[in-house]
């Protein structure tokens, strides 16, 4: 055990200067280039997170982002796969790397997870749950989702106001929570209340705040509150002073493993306990498509896939011809069979927020864009007619299944006008056994015929 102690100093010490190695014990340098992927601020295991801009971090933008490192070093052109690591297993914890190799200790911590067997064109399979946005994509409806903001009190008038004031115009409405790792009430209090009075929720989380065990205690809890859609985050970095300890048990990838499996098979992967009633969940990731190289962003989102995500929510849409060109990746890799995009469109309304745009991680907003809602006379009309600009470029890009709007302003009525004349039904999408033509009258019917299937 002593000689145990002094080979681990050692190897800290050496490892230390050559790789800023972290001692986690189970050593993955020679699968990640030689980059250690525990030097990411955030511990990520899998790739970079949405913040990821210009190939700068995003906790430290004087430092290029640690996947794109280890991108450069072991992509060599290609879009494969890469492989999915586990969580480390804490219990290795600055002990020796080569002493757990060769004792097999470290084989949980660094042997990748099998990807599960999904199959292909998942956007076509028949549905796997109760979530009514998941039937209405299948029914080859273009959806359209916004966002709430769950209330920093226990009070959810205001809440309420704002999602009532879109209901009709949404198919489904995010309930975000802890914004920039602030205290709120929890998504899914919030998706509950939302669930509770009609609304199609989408609750969220992000690896930032959760173990795998309070993760999975969360699905258990939309399971019982009736809902039925789920994003899961990495979360952006919590910027405070003094900053509170980070999570990041998980990365986005393993949290959609952990809920997949869990969905597939009843059986909690990482404790290997089978549940009776498990949660069956619509899963959904976010990308940011402006991550660059531009395979970058692909290759994690073909991750995402790999791992079990069904829907994706992309970053603010303010560049249309960069989107449309990672658009082009995406159906090139068939992800888009695969896949329900859901392409972020901004409305701003107000001079506050547009201020604040440049600082929210991950966001490209080109020079021109910020000029013209700089120099509007009146932001908020000018806010509401670019979003709808870009939302109608949007509709019409194949391969985009929808559109979700983010509000940088305080009135969430305007979010109808944006989306008032947006298609009924997505670029190509036909319902098995009918013309497309005949797709587009029925949609709706549809939809409801398959939700009422499922009860």
């Amino acid at each position: 055990m002593q000689y145990d102690r002094i080979i681990a100093h050692g190897e800290a010490f050496i490892k230390g200067l050559l790789f800023d190695c972290r001692s986690c014990g189970q050593c993955v340098l020679r699968s990640t280039g030689m980059v250690c992927p525990m030097t990411c601020p955030k511990g990520l295991r899998n790739g970079p997170c949405g913040g990821t801009l210009n190939g700068a971090c995003e906790v430290r933008p004087d430092r290029q982002c640690v996947w794109v490192r280890i991108h450069k070093r072991t992509a060599h052109g290609e879009l494969n796969l890469p492989p999915l690591l586990p969580s480390t297993d804490t219990a290795l914890s600055n002990t020796s790397s080569y002493v757990n190799y060769f004792s097999g200790d470290d084989k949980v911590g660094r042997s990748p997870l099998a990807y599960p067997n999904l199959g292909h064109d998942q956007v076509s399979a028949p549905l796997q749950t109760l979530s009514t946005l998941e039937a209405k994509l299948k029914s080859g409806a273009f959806v359209k989702t916004c966002e709430v903001r769950s209330p920093r009190s226990a009070d959810f008038t205001e809440m309420m106001q704002h999602a009532l004031a879109v209901t009709g115009s949404f198919d489904a409405v995010n309930a975000t929570a802890y914004l920039n790792g602030k205290p709120s009430m929890p998504s899914p209090v919030a998706a509950a209340k939302l669930a509770e009075n009609g609304i199609e929720a989408i609750a969220q989380a992000t690896a930032r705040d959760h173990t795998k065990t309070s993760f999975i205690s969360e699905l258990l809890t939309h399971h019982g509150n009736k809902v039925n859609n789920i994003l899961c985050l990495t979360g952006d970095s919590y910027k405070g002073r003094p900053r509170s300890k980070q999570v990041y048990d998980m990365d986005s990838s393993l949290m959609l493993y952990e809920a997949r499996w869990l969905r597939d098979s009843g059986v909690i992967q990482f404790t290997g306990d089978a549940l009776p009633d498990p949660p069956r969940l619509f899963l959904g990731a976010a990308i940011n498509p402006f991550s660059s190289p531009p395979d970058v962003p692909l290759i994690r989102l073909k991750q995402k896939a790999a791992a079990g995500a069904d829907f994706i929510q992309t970053q603010l849409v303010f560049d249309v011809e960069q989107f449309r060109a990672f658009m082009d990746l995406v159906r090139s890799e068939r992800l888009d069979r695969d896949l329900f995009i859901l392409a972020g469109v901004p409305v701003v309304t107000s001079r506050k927020a547009l201020a604040v745009l440049p600082t929210v991680p991950g966001v490209h907003l080109p020079a021109e864009i910020a000029r013209r809602l700089e120099s509007a006379t009146n932001i908020k009309r000018e806010g509401v007619a670019l979003a709808r600009e870009i939302a109608a470029e949007l509709s019409a890009m194949p391969g985009v299944a929808g559109v979700h709007l983010m509000l940088f302003g305080a009135d969430n009525s305007v979010l109808r006008d944006v989306v008032r004349d947006l298609p009924a039904m997505r670029i190509g999408a036909s319902i098995p056994g009918e013309s497309p033509s005949a797709a587009h009258e029925s949609g709706d019917n549809m939809t409801e015929e398959v939700c009422q299937s499922l009860v």
